[in-house]
């Protein structure tokens, strides 16, 4: 049994609707199901937005204990308690990033076997239009590119952690 098949037997144990009020029934599913769709796209756009800026504070912090007088020591251990920081944040982002995108897939697959009993699959055909996502000249997911941010975030607090280590311990004099 395919996974589409799992789907639908899921979504219809007892077989398709034949009555109309079973047919209305699974149009206020679908209608659901979208509905569903488009608040975990906003709940994902304001995850989004307090990541970049809770990373923006990193970042000001970081720039500000490396601007600071004082200790080289006493500096470095604040850049690294502040890159640390920042790389356990970048990987919840990126983890949410990722958890989003297939909550998403799977919001889909229900969506588009929910229509196979409607009278039209519009979002089925978008799918089939974007030739189920195979073809990356034809179409990308919003997660793969969104993934970057987290992962050159990710780069720039290690890079920022190893400095300020060697700092830390004396191997590095800037």
């Amino acid at each position: 049994m395919t996974s589409q098949d799992r789907v639908t037997q899921a979504l219809v144990p007892y077989g398709p609707p034949t009555t109309e009020e079973d047919k209305e029934r699974l149009f206020e599913l679908y209608k659901l199901m979208v509905q569903s769709s488009e608040g975990l796209v906003g709940r994902r756009q304001g995850v989004n937005t307090f990541f970049i800026t809770a990373n923006g504070v990193i970042l000001t912090g970081l720039g500000f204990f490396i601007k600071a007088g004082g200790s080289q020591i006493l500096k470095s251990v604040g850049v690294l308690v502040i890159a640390l920081t920042g790389l356990i944040l970048a990987h919840a982002w990126k983890s949410l990033i990722v958890s989003f995108g297939q909550l998403n897939t799977g919001k889909f697959a229900v969506i588009n076997r929910l229509e196979r009993f409607l009278p039209a699959a519009i979002f089925y055909s978008e799918w089939e239009a974007l030739e189920r996502g195979q073809n990356p000249k034809v179409y990308r997911s919003s997660t793969s590119r969104e993934i970057w941010a987290p992962h050159l975030l990710t780069a720039l607090y290690a890079l920022a952690a190893a400095g300020a280590s060697l700092v830390a311990v004396g191997v590095w004099k800037p």
